[in-house]
Order: C-alpha cells, then sequence, then structure tokens
C-alpha cells in the first residue's frame, strides 16, 4: 500500500466509524428505562434479539475503525514549531480508550441477547436488571474518555496546526458536554433523564459528529498540517 492509498484509507476510516456506529445504534429501539421492571427489558431483548445481534456486531467494528482513525491522526498531529508539549500521544490513548469503551458498552446488551437466544431462555430477573442498568453506566466511562481524546485533539487546531480553529472549538464544546454527560450517566436511575437526556445524545452525537468532521477535511486534503513560517538564514 503506497503513502496515497495509506493517507486516503486512514481519512476515511473515521468516516467508516460513523457509519458503522449510526447503523449499530438505530437498528433496533432505545433500551426500556433502568427503572422499569426486568420483564420489560427481557420483553425488549426478545422481540429485538436479531436487531440487537446485528447491531452489537457493528458496534465493535466501528470502534476497531476508531483505533485505525485515531492512529492515523497521531500522525497527522505534531508539535508546535518552537517547543510546546505535543499532544499527539494523547490523542492516540485517548481516542484508543474511547474505542475500547465504546466496544465494552454494547456487551451487556450483547450478553443479554446472547443468553435469550439460548435453550434455557434468560430467567433471572435480578441478572436481567444489572445487564440493563450496566448499559447505561458503562456509557459515563465513554464519556470520560472522550473528553481526554477530544481535549487533547482540540489542542493542535486552536494552535493552528492542524485543520481548522472552528473545529478545535467544536472539539472543545463536545468534551466540555461529555464532562457533564459522565455526572448524568451514574446518577439519573432512569434511562429517561428528561431534559438531561439531551447532554447524553450531545455527547454522543458531538463525537460523531467531530470524527465525521476531521474525517471528511482530512479525505478533501485538509489534513496536511500548515508549514511553520521559515526562519530567514542569515548570510555570513
Amino acid at each position: 500500500m503506497d503513502d496515497r492509498l495509506a493517507d486516503r484509507v486512514g481519512a476515511a476510516s473515521g468516516i467508516a466509524f460513523v457509519v458503522l456506529d449510526l447503523i449499530g445504534a438505530f437498528m433496533y429501539p432505545e433500551q426500556p428505562r433502568s427503572d422499569s421492571p426486568p420483564g420489560v427489558t427481557l420483553a425488549w431483548v426478545h422481540d429485538h434479539r436479531v436487531a440487537l445481534q446485528w447491531g452489537m456486531i457493528l458496534s465493535p467494528l466501528a470502534a476497531a475503525a476508531l483505533v485505525w482513525f485515531v492512529g492515523y491522526l497521531r500522525v497527522r498531529v505534531r508539535p508546535v514549531e518552537g517547543g510546546g508539549p505535543d499532544p499527539g500521544p494523547m490523542v492516540l490513548a485517548g481516542g484508543v480508550a474511547v474505542a475500547v469503551m465504546l466496544a465494552l458498552a454494547v456487551m451487556p446488551t450483547a450478553i443479554l441477547a446472547f443468553m435469550d437466544s439460548q435453550p434455557a431462555g434468560l430467567r433471572d430477573m435480578a441478572l436481567v436488571r444489572m445487564f440493563g442498568d450496566l448499559n447505561t453506566v458503562f456509557f459515563s466511562a465513554v464519556s470520560a474518555m472522550t473528553v481526554v481524546f477530544l481535549a487533547a485533539l482540540a489542542l493542535p487546531m486552536l494552535r493552528r496546526v492542524l485543520l481548522a480553529r472552528w473545529v478545535g472549538w467544536l472539539a472543545a464544546l463536545v468534551a466540555a458536554v461529555n464532562v457533564v454527560a459522565v455526572w448524568v450517566e451514574v446518577t439519573f436511575s432512569s434511562y429517561h433523564g428528561k431534559a438531561w437526556n439531551a447532554v447524553g445524545w450531545g455527547a454522543n452525537i458531538g463525537l460523531i459528529a467531530v470524527v465525521l468532521v476531521c474525517s471528511v477535511m482530512t479525505l478533501a486534503g485538509g489534513s496536511r498540517r500548515l508549514a511553520a513560517a521559515p526562519t530567514p538564514s542569515i548570510a555570513v
């Protein structure tokens, strides 16, 4: 694979993450409220088991595409000319952490669908409630890792060494929303946090939006790092 093709595949992997993540998330209706009886959650799993299984297949693949994309971003992010910290390692570490937590966050639902399809079925209601709650609580860890990833990604953009400053401000804003989402997702015992539910959706959709913008801009050629102003040579 030549450098040009590798560059385009790396840039396009962000779009692949967005497409797979959205399809995987919207293949089935949203989970019942966390304070619903476990039987309601079990009925939801049983009625939409095939869709849930496909969603659980696509979501880890989306996480894998995100790992590829953040690896590509790490290559693009460089220290600021003239000194300053290199945010590249934190972009890579934060992005990989987000991908890992996204893959883990769908596992409770995947296990429910897996057990429901077995001959013995799923009869332990306490187990159903636990896995249903884990699906919600796991996303607080996703939000926490997203804060690291987006904050690190915003730095080179705000310093005008990667893409555009407005993308950096967008990443910083979404990072702030994810800070609030960590609290919302672990303290609300209901799946629907009324008006606060918008924070959770904003955190998730915001991450997808930032990755999509970065992917499209790098694919279009905007991934080239801005060159530093040349230092004038002194003739001796």
